[in-house]
């Protein structure tokens, strides 16, 4: 048997309920015209992402960027055939953006974790925790077990981390104080970063619980990481940061245990210069990811990132229905 894993972020993908329809109009003066503009936008928005996941030809497909469950059976209903069971979603953040998953597979179970506080490590024992209670998970950790064909399970663990963007510091009352300047820029840099390494972390152990319970578990961990695949955050996710034992003496249970906890990065079987998921400042990057545990890995049959005409959105004012992600697709055998 075959079968098909993708990442999409969509952005800003909501219904035609809200005024924020995908993020794109003012919330004042919300009338009729307004309504029918909304309704306009979302049918067009709605197509566009039913071309896309169409073309994906995915089983499962891991989404960020939505509002709920309710939009992607919209695509699944617009794609003929599609095949799509109804839908799942996670926790939606402020904004009102969630994680979710289409499985043309039966779901064995939904849970969403870490949407909260989060720990970050501290340098010694009795130490005072790190930043308090100022670090959070806006969308936590969805994680959704499909019933593939051949009867076994897969797992995914979808997430959307903390962009780059700077964070800024809050004043005594909340707000964001008015700073500015380059060592203001770089102080909000590293507010992010720490903000998304401590989702990373969240993120591994959750991993790790996974493979503590069973070594042969087929795991995927995808999504928008919102970094890339050399950086800190996912060598942290991948398991590619721990010093594997070497030598005659070297310890060879603990051997065995790391290598299994790695996770492997589908897209390196893509050419280097065709991996990029997202255009910034002219720039491409690779931000999303599909990330295989060893036993799924053993199945990874190839990738693909669908970035043909992906291009970068300045904000000009105009009402753009595309995402600015490209999907991310790993075959299994």
């Amino acid at each position: 048997m075959t079968f098909t894993l993708a990442t999409f972020n969509c952005r800003d993908f909501f219904d035609d309920a809200v005024p924020h329809v995908i993020g794109q109009l003012d919330r004042e003066g919300f009338g009729i015209w307004a309504q029918r503009r909304a309704r306009s936008l979302f049918h067009r928005k709605l197509d566009a992402m039913a071309t896309m996941v169409a073309r994906t030809g995915a089983d499962v497909i891991a989404f960020q960027e939505v509002e709920g469950a309710h939009v992607l059976d919209a695509v699944a209903a617009a794609i003929p055939g599609s095949g799509y069971l109804p839908a799942v979603a996670g926790f939606a953040d402020g904004r009102g953006i969630a994680c979710g998953v289409l499985s043309r597979f039966p779901i064995a179970s939904v849970e969403t974790h870490g949407a909260g506080e989060l720990a970050f490590p501290a340098f010694a024992e009795g130490d005072a925790r790190p930043f308090g209670a100022r670090l959070t998970a806006r969308r936590g950790v969805l994680e959704v077990t499909v019933t593939l064909p051949d009867a076994t399970p897969l797992t995914l663990l979808v997430v959307h981390l903390k962009s780059a963007r700077p964070v800024p510091r809050l004043d005594g009352s909340g707000e964001a104080a008015p700073e500015s300047g380059h060592y203001a820029a770089a102080e909000g840099a590293a507010r992010a970063m720490v903000l998304r390494m401590a989702e990373a972390l969240h993120l591994r152990s959750r991993v790790d619980a996974r493979l503590a319970r069973d070594p042969a578990t087929q795991l995927a961990v995808l999504g928008d990481f919102n970094d890339a695949a050399d950086s800190a955050v996912l060598r942290a996710v991948a398991g590619e940061l721990a010093e594997m034992p070497r030598g005659r003496h070297a310890d060879l249970e603990l051997a065995g245990a790391l290598e299994r906890g790695v996770l492997h990065h589908c897209a390196r079987a893509v050419p280097p210069t065709m991996r990029h998921t997202i255009l910034h400042r002219g720039g491409a990057q690779q931000v999303d990811h599909i990330l295989a545990s060893r036993a799924l890995w053993r199945r990874f049959a190839g990738a693909r990132v669908l970035n043909e005409g992906l291009r970068e959105f300045v904000g000009d004012g105009r009402e753009e229905v595309e995402s600015d992600h490209a999907p991310v697709v790993a075959q299994f055998r």
